[in-house]
Parts: C-alpha cells; structure tokens; sequence
C-alpha cells in the first residue's frame, strides 16, 4: 500500500488508530467534542481576536491618518472577499461529515467484516474542486479590480489588489482544510490552522510595522499568513488527509452547493466585513470622513470578540446539528440563547467601559474629538456590540439550515439580510453613527426570521412525508 492509499484509508475510516491522534481524542465517531478539544478551539478563537485587536493597534500608529483609512478599507475588501471564500468551509464540513457518517452507517451491519474499498466514500476529492474555485475567485480579484481599487485603495491599488488575489486562492484552501478536519472531528488541527494564521499574522505585521512602516507592507504581512496552513498541510499526518479526503457527493454536485454557499457567504461577508466599504460607498466619506474612520474602528473592535469565536466554532455547530438533523429547531435553542446572553452582558459592558478602553487602544488625534464623541460613545458601543451579537445569531441560524441541507434557506436568509442592510445604510435619513447602526441590527433579524421560518417549514414536511 503506498502512502496516499494508507491516508486515504484512514480518513475514510476515522475509528482507525494512527500514530499521531488516539481515535478516543480526535476521531470519535459520535463527534463529541471534549473538554480539551474545546479549550483548543477557544484559545485559537481568542488568539483571532487578539490578532485582529493588536493588528488595528498596529496600524493605527504606523499610518498617518489617510493612510489609516486605507489600510483598513484593504482589511475590510480583503476579508469581504475570503468571507465569501468562507463559504466552501461549512459545506465542506457537511460533504466530509456526510461521507464520514454514511462509511460508519454501512459498516455497522457488518460488524467492520466488509473490506475498506467497500465503505469508502465515493465523492469528488474535495480539494480538487476547491482549488479550481479558489484559482477562478483570485483572478475575478484581478479582472474586477479596476471596477474598485481606484475607488477604494487609490494609493496602493497594485500591490493591494495583487497581494488580495492570491490571498483568496489561499484562503480557499485554507477553508477546506478547516471543513475536512471538522467534518471528521478533528478539532486540534481545527484549531491549529486558524491559531497559526493569526500567531503569523500577529508576528509578520510587528515586523513590518518596525522595518517597512508603509501601507504596501502592511497589507503584504496582511495577507502571507494565509499561506501557513501548508505547514500543517505537509509536516502532520492528519493535515495530509486534506489531499485525499473526499465529499458525499461528485464533482458538480459539490461545486454546485459551494457555489450556493458562496451566495449566501458574499451576503454575509457584505454584513461581517464589508460594511466599511458600503459606508464608503454611500458617501460618509466625503461628508464625515474621521468619524467614517473612528467608526470603522468602533465596528472592528466590537465585532470581533463575539464574530470571530463564533467563526472558530462554526465547524462545531455545522457538525453537530449534522447529528441533531431531525430534530434542528430544538437543538438550535440552547447556543441560540447562550449567543444572546453574550451579546447583552456585552453591550453592558461596551455602555459602561467602552470608551475609555476605546480611548486607551486608540488614542484620539487631534482633531478627532468630536468624531471619538459621536462613534465611540457607550451608547454607539453597546449597540454596535448588541447588533454582533444579532448577526452571531443569525450565523448559528444559517449553519443550522446548511447542516440540514437547506441550501436555499441558507442562501435566502443571507441575502434578505444583506438587501436589507445596504437598503438602510443608503436610505435612512441620519447621520452616518445612528444610520449604522439601525442598518447592522436591523438587516441579521430579518434573515434570521426567514432561516427559522424556512427550517421549520422543511422540518414539518419532511415528518410528514415520513409518516
């Protein structure tokens, strides 16, 4: 048996015992997560949120304050577009799961007699149809760029739009990686490839915020992390198994629901990361431009304490409402409830200390008073941390129609919400702070409105076809 035979065999047969994982810890056929597994995942989460956190420290005091503005329009462009690529990780996720538990399923009746080559998934090789994916999205990155970055990132539009493409055929292939090892319960190396992206990207922007303090360097130390997870994709024998790990389903059926996915993921990226850009286009820029860039900062750093491990445990949630498939809307209430209790113990907080840490992180220029006033108020805080939390929900409420293979639910809610949102943002009659805000809190209820209705309806036709 050559080599890619043997890691062929053992992801098609996760209860396997390998040299690197006991099958007890990291391939458990239940999928339950330990104790320990969820301390990874949480650790690598607040790793993420660290990084982002340091990152727009760091920039904030390398740039000059148009710069400032520009660095954080790349950021934002840059993982618009690699949130829309996020999308091949959850449907990954339910591939590799679904393939996995149909191998467990047909051994079962055997008692594990049958051969391997009998049980094994019989799916598109997904890193395969990922790549291609990934390489079409990196050159669409090219081909569209006049379109944007002369608009967007006017003073480093080659080098931006350069680094961007590659970063997105990174990052597809980073997503798979995350949705093999989560649709196998494999939640160290889950948790490994996203710390190591954020460590690496911590690490490269303090070097070029030291020896390059330039704009083109920063987005350059942006954007090679997204390169590392090659390391773990090479050097461990579980991150080999991405090379050979294979859907539930051929090659365009799984392009097909990717592509799905990547609707729905473009809708959300518009909410999650390119809400600055939409701000920009609807003209703040020109009538409060440094309240446009003390707001950006506002939404970032509210954003990312719930988003971000939301975004580490969304392999968990997809995964585990795989094994709670008949019975979806029962199992979303409890972390549904969990997601709502954060984000109001979070706006509280946000009300009462938010400014002064706000002011602490990002000291005000001068000149910039008025605007810290107006986005950086408890008030403005607080409702932008209640307004994550309403777009955390309707993310948990996504993955739950996405587990159950509700793809158009999934695909709907999204875009209800994003329609929703840019209509607010460029219609509401208001100053830009309070226009905002309505728009983020508004636009994530709507769409979690039409995944909840859209699951349960399913649901309900589903028993009764089955009775």
């Amino acid at each position: 048996m050559n080599e890619e035979d043997a890691v062929s065999e053992s992801v098609q047969h996760p209860d396997k015992s390998e040299v690197e994982e006991h099958p007890s810890q990291e391939a458990q056929s239940s999928g339950t997560v330990t104790r320990y597994q969820s301390l990874a995942l949480l650790g690598s989460s607040l790793l993420a949120a660290v990084s982002t956190l340091v990152v727009t420290m760091i920039a904030q005091r390398a740039l000059n304050g148009s710069e400032l503005t520009e660095f954080l329009l790349f950021w934002a462009a840059l993982f618009t577009v690699t949130g829309i690529i996020t999308g091949i990780q959850p449907e990954i996720t339910r591939a590799v799961g679904t393939a996995r538990t149909r191998a467990v399923a047909d051994r079962a009746p055997s008692g594990g007699a049958a051969s391997a080559e009998g049980f094994a998934p019989q799916g598109a090789r997904v890193v395969t149809v990922t790549a291609a994916l990934g390489a079409i999205a990196g050159a669409l990155v090219l081909v569209s760029s006049p379109l944007w970055a002369g608009h967007q990132i006017p003073h480093s539009a080659a080098v931006g739009v350069t680094v961007m493409a590659v970063g997105v055929f990174l990052y597809a292939l980073q997503a798979t990686m995350s949705g093999v090892t989560a649709g196998e319960d494999r939640w160290y190396l889950f948790a490994a490839v996203g710390g190591l992206e954020s460590a690496g990207r911590l690490i490269l922007m303090l070097a070029a915020a030291l020896m390059i303090p330039s704009l083109a360097g920063l987005e350059v130390a942006t954007v090679v992390p997204m390169g590392l997870w090659l390391i773990l994709a090479f050097v461990t024998v579980s991150g080999r198994r991405l090379w050979v790990a294979r859907a539930d389903v051929p090659a365009g059926r799984l392009t097909a629901n990717i592509l799905w996915s990547f609707l729905s993921s473009a809708a959300a990226a518009v909410l999650m990361m390119g809400f600055p850009n939409v701000l920009k286009a609807s003209g703040a820029a020109e009538s409060e431009p440094v309240v446009l860039g003390t707001l950006i900062l506002a939404i970032s750093i509210t954003r990312s304490p719930i988003m971000i491990p939301l975004q580490a445990f969304q392999g968990v949630a997809v995964s585990a409402f795989l094994k709670q498939r008949h019975r979806p809307v029962a199992a979303f209430i409890k972390p549904a409830a969990a997601v709502v209790a954060v984000g109001a113990t979070g706006a509280l907080a946000a009300y009462l200390v938010g400014p002064l840490l706000f002011r602490l992180i990002y000291p005000p220029a001068a000149g910039a008073e008025s605007a810290y006033e107006a986005a950086a108020s408890g008030i403005t805080l607080g409702a932008l941390v209640f307004a994550s939390a309403l777009l955390a929900l309707m993310t948990l409420s996504g993955n739950m129609a996405l587990a159950v293979n509700q793809h158009r639910i999934y695909l709907a809610g999204w875009v209800v919400a994003a329609a929703v949102t840019l209509s607010l943002a460029f219609l509401i009659p208001a100053p830009l702070v309070p226009r905002a805000i309505v728009a983020l809190a508004v636009g994530p209820v709507c769409g979690f409105v039409v995944h909840m209705v859209g699951v349960s309806l399913a649901s309900r036709t589903e028993e009764a076809h089955a009775e």
